[in-house]
């Protein structure tokens, strides 16, 4: 996908993805976290939730890579610098996140060629709820 333009201020709205059960599973076995709140039904109709919910850092992986079906990334990536992130609400199986997606700065470094970007992503289920939020900062090539 070509890389599109980097504008500050700019909101993009992501596509849907829709978290399954296989999501789950395949993100426990992959970071060893099989928290029985995750992978354990019976026990987690015991919890406030009352089912298994997903990993918060799988549904933040899953917005981020929202993100980079924008088209805002792409080879222009040079690095990761920073993650912020708070995760203010659940997703349970089934449920469907979008993200909306704020370049919120762009500032060169000190190396030629180089900017960090900063951008902000509000995590939202199919009800509209916000479930999580952060700030992302990336090295990218200029354009």
């Amino acid at each position: 996908m070509a890389n599109r333009p980097l504008i500050a201020g700019e909101t993009i709205a992501t596509a849907g993805r829709t978290i399954g059960e296989g999501d789950i599973a395949l993100f426990a076995g992959l970071a060893g976290d099989f928290t029985p709140i995750h992978m354990d039904a019976a026990f987690a109709e015991t919890t406030p939730f009352g089912e298994r919910i997903a990993h918060g850092p799988l549904t933040m992986s899953a917005a981020i890579g929202l993100l980079t079906q924008t088209g805002l990334l792409g080879e222009r990536v040079i690095a990761l610098v920073n993650l912020n992130w708070d995760f203010s609400g659940p997703v349970r199986i089934g449920d469907t996140i979008r993200a909306k997606v704020t370049v919120q700065e762009i500032r060169p470094t000190s190396k030629e060629g180089r900017n960090l970007v900063t951008f902000l992503l509000d995590v939202a289920n199919q009800h509209g709820e916000s479930v999580q939020t952060g700030h992302m900062r990336v090295v990218v090539k200029t354009d």
